[in-house]
């Protein structure tokens, strides 16, 4: 009866040193929140903006054990003439070293965003680059 319960402890004890080995990760790292806003601390979050003002995307970034990159893109859903899909040029990545906000700031154009509909998207990533997460906001523009 005592080496059966020996034989067990060992087994246990090699069965959770060989996880810890093969660097098993249970982390929870996520996009816990993703707003959109009219102003960059997003007290005024809104999904309606008009052509010209600049859209800000505030990405909380939770549970995060180290460092993460986080990366903001607009992308166009429906709007007349345009094709759907990521626009050239405004795509931003941010470094974050664990747990916190990650603010894109997405500018009008001169002549301001066409109208219709868009969205941001938001991306984790760790650091070797591999993505972890991602969310998104759909917005108007009129």
């Amino acid at each position: 009866m005592r080496t059966a319960r020996g034989g067990l402890a060992v087994s246990l004890g090699v069965l959770v040193f060989a996880a810890l080995a093969c660097s098993f990760s249970a982390s929870t790292a996520n996009i816990s929140d993703l707003s959109l806003a009219k102003d960059k601390a997003a007290t005024q979050k809104t999904s309606s903006f008009a052509a010209t003002d600049t859209v800000y995307a505030v990405a909380t970034i939770s549970n995060a054990p180290g460092a993460v990159k986080v990366r903001g893109r607009l992308a166009i859903e429906d709007v007349e003439g345009e094709t759907a899909g990521p626009i050239a040029g405004l795509e931003t990545t941010l470094d974050l070293p664990g747990s916190g906000t990650a603010t894109f700031t997405f500018t009008p154009p001169t002549s301001g965003f066409p109208a219709g509909k868009y969205k941001v998207e938001v991306f984790m990533l760790n650091e070797a680059g591999e993505q972890k997460d991602q969310k998104s906001a759909s917005f108007t523009v009129s």
